[in-house]
């Protein structure tokens, strides 16, 4: 059983300081940027827990992790991480696989960036999404708030004409490993990354790993700790409930600036500026904050309605185009109401199949065409989550027919997206694509797949068996617990007693709680940023 306290962690590490030393691991930590030895573009993943020495390097690496995502009043009372191997999801068959944790298979990302603009070749130096937003604003002519916490990566050449479009595409759940498993299915995107500034150590530094947190920190270039989004959702202990955060397109959940928030006061709303995604959490911190911010114009932004099956926006800060309301997703299956052997013949049931690409394509490539993109000398700006690899990914798995097929898709209608795109401007437009997290493969066995319920179960049945109401919330994508501290109080318990009794548990690698992360965040100390090699 392992009993790794990190109120202890002072002691354990003078005992092993010499030999943590010595470790060969390539994990290091330099305030915003990490860097470790990476296996992310082996096909299989490795199922092994550190041991000794290597096993503290690591659970310092993760608290320092979601030490980066520690905000006040959002961050859950217990944090965990899975085994290697393991994961923790809900009782759906939509998402039998399940992202979030600081393993290899969640955190690599590809990364990379095409254009007139660019130095290509390839980059082994570490790239987190923070690195983003300062590297197109820098192509923009403009800097993002001194509160960002990435950094103007070294790609663009020293006598670029700035680009007439900056166009950002956020593969939702691509595993920078499929790049490797699957070029025969991906013409495109293997041609981008050939002719491309590609980022060979391109890593999530910060837990969790999922996509309000990923799109929010691509946009900003700030860490989760500065911009405010924690996970899919907090717990609002003030009204007892849940809050999914950007539900509804509302963006007053994001707690710092965007890039298209900069660059539209920059340019006092002339710039086009085009959001679009599949899911709210994704598209709205995209498109920032819209009229919702003072001085603020309304951008563009659509976003998928699953229930409906259109798409959808929020007037009050955005703005849907007429040319997109009457388009709906059950033209997808009225050919056929299955996929694959799969009944797709719903808003939602459509979306886990390689008929979405196409219609998320024919809005963008609608949006590209309809408004004014490229005709002055102001630079626009197109920004997507292209989301179906996350869908299918959670549904059959990384390793699956399904996903191999759907990332085919992607690829072909990507190829259309820029062909219009092209026809507008031709050349001169800047490319980054990027990923907001991975996904894991198949457990190695059913007993390493574990469902939320269960956990919660778990704690009642040990804690508070008889009143079951300790846990209020635990969304396994947040790998957060939310705890009632006034129950706890009543029982006379503690947050450590919960994480000791979790940590015993042999599929969780790490437990720690909300003060163990808020120590933790608040002894990082500013990193003066260094020269770096470029290449």
């Amino acid at each position: 059983m392992r009993t790794f306290v990190v109120s202890s962690k002072l002691t354990a590490y003078g005992a092993v300081l010499l030999a943590l030393t010595l470790v060969a691991m390539a994990w290091t930590v330099s305030g915003q940027q990490v860097k470790r030895s990476s296996v992310s573009d082996a096909p299989r993943i490795r199922a092994t827990v550190p041991a000794g020495a290597a096993a503290l390097t690591a659970r310092q690496h993760f608290l320092e992790m979601f030490a980066r995502a520690y905000f006040p009043g959002r961050t859950g009372q217990l944090l965990v991480v899975p085994r290697e191997g393991d994961f923790i999801t809900r009782p759906d068959p939509d998402v039998a696989y399940m992202h979030g944790s600081p393993w290899e298979y969640d955190v690599a990302i590809p990364l990379m960036f095409v254009g007139p603009a660019v130095r290509t070749g390839r980059y082994s130096m570490p790239a987190v999404q923070q690195d983003v937003a300062p590297t197109l604003a820098a192509a923009l002519g403009v800097q993002m708030l001194p509160k960002v916490t990435g950094r103007v990566l070294p790609v663009l050449r020293t006598d670029f004409a700035r680009p007439r479009v900056v166009m950002l595409v956020v593969l939702d759940g691509m595993r920078r490993d499929y790049f490797d498993r699957y070029p025969a299915s991906m013409p495109t995107l293997t041609a981008l990354r050939q002719r491309s500034a590609w980022f060979t150590h391109a890593e999530v530094n910060f837990i969790p790993t999922c996509t309000p947190v990923g799109h929010s920190t691509i946009a900003t270039g700030t860490d989760p700790s500065v911009h405010g989004i924690t996970g899919v959702s907090v717990y609002d202990r003030t009204h007892r409930r849940g809050h999914d955060l950007f539900a509804e397109r509302m963006p007053q959940d994001l707690m710092t600036l965007t890039l298209a928030d900069i660059w539209q006061l920059e340019t006092a709303g002339r710039a086009v500026i085009l959001a679009q995604g599949s899911i709210d959490r994704a598209a709205t911190p995209l498109a920032g904050h819209g009229a919702c911010q003072l001085n603020g114009t309304p951008v563009v932004l659509v976003s998928y309605d699953r229930q409906t099956g259109a798409w959808a926006s929020n007037p009050d800060c955005f703005v849907l185009p007429a040319y997109l309301k009457d388009r709906n997703a059950r033209t997808l299956w009225q050919a056929s109401a299955e996929w694959m052997g799969h009944r797709i013949d719903s808003p939602s049931a459509v979306r886990y199949s390689a008929l979405f690409p196409g219609f998320e394509a024919d809005a963008l490539i609608a949006m590209i065409e309809h408004e004014p993109i490229g005709e002055d000398d102001v630079a626009d700006l197109i920004l997507l989550n292209y989301k179906c690899a996350d869908f299918v990914g959670h549904k059959y798995g990384p390793d699956s027919d399904e996903l191999r097929v759907t990332l085919g898709e992607m690829d072909r209608h990507l190829a259309r997206m820029l062909s219009a795109l092209e026809a507008k401007v031709g050349a001169n437009y800047l490319l980054a694509v990027t990923a907001d997290h991975g996904m894991p493969s198949k457990p190695l066995s059913p007993d390493r797949r574990h469902f939320a319920p269960a956990i919660i179960d778990l704690l009642h049945e040990k804690f508070d068996p008889e009143a079951k109401q300790l846990i209020t919330s635990f969304e396994p994508e947040n790998l957060q617990i939310f705890v009632d501290e006034d129950r706890l109080q009543h029982l006379g318990l503690t947050l450590r007693d919960l994480a000791h009794f979790l940590e015993s548990q042999p599929f969780l690698f790490a437990v720690f709680t909300n003060d163990d992360v808020r120590r933790a965040a608040h002894a990082a100390k500013p990193v003066t940023p260094t020269r770096r090699r470029s290449k």
